[in-house]
């Protein structure tokens, strides 16, 4: 289906604070980028000349950070050891807004660290540190009952096999039996050749290449993709398979035989690091809030034609998803500061309550959901000011914009509480809000009332300055750095 602008941001802004339940195998994802330049000549091998290096959180722990970032609240269970790694995975971990992390430590298990090096943004090796032996029974049974005590606090559980041993058929058997006996629905990336090992899930998403190891098969054609995946829902009781096919799209099929095939949402794909878990993650976030099935594996494969497109293990923020459609709007919001003024004073003689918030809004994130949705509460119409690029460049220096002044105001104008955005090409939005005339002025952050810009308007003709505290570490800065 082609994604719906309003149901995409309704779907985004239904997700905030839901409550999301992750296990499975973590890890920590590390990156090193060079150039290639000549051939060893010690062996026909080339040579990386090393020019930086970073790392983040990976498998299970990537699916958390994704659905942290669409403003999920996360409880995440993996197995760590004991190890300068797990150290290292914590802290990148903590980086990410809304994850409390509870480990289960192993002395005598490494923790898994894949380590991509690449050349010209390519990967041309990976190399994998880890243990793949699964758990002895006592040990699965200690895992099992703290996974089962973590259930009842989550709203969708996500079981994300990565085959480490995290995992075996018994954790998964009492997770899958705790969470239907507690009404939750489970989704489950798996990786084990033997499907039967997911019996009872809701949904289960395999790749391509991992259905084809299920059924024994290739499948080249969408119609024995569809046979096999509905064949797997049925033998196995599971709600729906949700098949991701790469550059096709993805595909939902359940046992009753019905279909939907959505095509893929890329533009442009520059690495497929970790897109399988933008979708998992995306998906139990939209369903968590409340959408059908069918529309969350829409707005779950919109997600991954965002996350192709970056490089390393990506994770996808609200505001890049709407961006990623709103160039598709019939028109162009209005953002005349001359409009807007005639419209406030069209409202203001309905008896209508203004407000008035303003920023730079790069990349919209839970942060900005948050603050424009207590704005909107506290009135019947909100304006949002909009810095021009200019102006954020002065501001934030001169790699930013992310998005230009269209995209962001059409991201904004996307959101249905917001009633209008006006943009302005000052540092401070003083001249705007002398214009608008609003009745309330709404700030987010550590302000004091008589610090904010445009205060003494607003006070002057009895109308009233909120603040409202920042939600958590949630930047767009923090984005565009991971």
């Amino acid at each position: 289906m082609k994604m719906d602008i309003k149901l995409l941001t309704a779907a985004l802004s239904a997700m905030q604070s839901r409550r999301v339940l992750v296990v499975g195998d973590v890890m920590l994802d590390r990156f090193v980028d060079g150039s290639v330049k000549r051939i060893s000549p010690e062996a026909p091998v080339p040579i990386l000349s090393q020019t930086n290096s970073k790392q983040m959180p990976g498998g299970a722990a990537n699916v958390a950070c994704n659905l942290a970032y669409l403003g999920c609240r996360v409880r995440l269970i993996g197995i760590t050891g004991q190890d300068q790694t797990a150290q290292s995975l914590r802290h990148e971990i903590e980086q990410a807004p809304g994850i409390e992390f509870a480990p289960f430590v192993l002395a005598n298990r490494p923790t898994s660290v894949k380590t991509r090096y690449r050349a010209g943004g390519q990967q041309i090796l990976r190399v994998d540190e880890e243990m793949t032996e699964p758990l002895d029974d006592a040990t699965a049974l200690q895992l099992t009952d703290l996974i089962v005590g973590s259930i009842k606090m989550a709203d969708v559980i996500v079981l994300s096999d990565y085959a480490k041993g995290c995992l075996p058929p018994s954790v998964i058997a009492k997770t899958v039996q705790a969470a239907k006996k507690a009404g939750r629905m489970v989704i489950a990336d798996p990786k084990l050749e033997d499907f039967s090992a997911y019996a009872d899930v809701d949904v289960l998403t395999p790749n391509l290449a991992e259905l084809e190891l299920a059924v024994g098969a290739q499948l080249d054609e969408l119609e024995s993709i569809a046979a096999a995946a509905t064949s797997i829902a049925a033998s196995h009781r599971i709600g729906a398979v949700m098949a991701t096919l790469s550059a096709r799209g993805i595909m939902l099929a359940n046992a009753s035989g019905t279909i939907t095939h959505e095509t893929a949402a890329a533009r442009d794909v520059f690495d497929v690091s970790g897109a399988g878990d933008t979708v998992v993650a995306t998906l139990a976030a939209a369903v968590a809030g409340g959408m059908a099935l069918g529309d969350a594996v829409s707005i779950a494969n919109l997600a991954a034609g965002v996350a192709v497109g970056k490089s390393g293990t990506a994770i996808v923020s609200p505001g890049e998803m709407i961006a990623h459609i709103a160039h598709a709007a019939p028109a162009p919001p209005q953002t005349g500061a001359a409009y807007w003024q005639k419209q406030c004073e069209e409202w203001r003689s309905e008896g209508l309550r203004i407000g008035f918030t303003n920023g730079c809004f790069d990349l919209l994130h839970p942060g900005h959901l948050f603050l424009l949705a207590d704005a909107a509460h506290r009135c019947d119409r909100l304006i949002v000011g909009l810095n021009s690029d200019a102006s954020v460049r002065r501001l934030k220096g001169p790699s930013r914009p992310k998005q230009t002044v269209q995209t962001r105001a059409a991201v904004l104008a996307s959101l249905e509480i917001v009633a209008g955005v006006a943009i302005f090409e000052e540092d401070t939005p003083l001249a705007l809000i002398t214009q608008l005339q609003p009745d309330l002025l709404v700030k987010g952050g550590d302000y004091k009332a008589d610090e904010v810009v445009g205060g003494t308007i607003v006070t002057a003709r009895g109308g009233e300055i909120v603040i409202i505290p920042t939600l958590g570490p949630h930047s767009s800065t923090g984005i565009i750095s991971r």
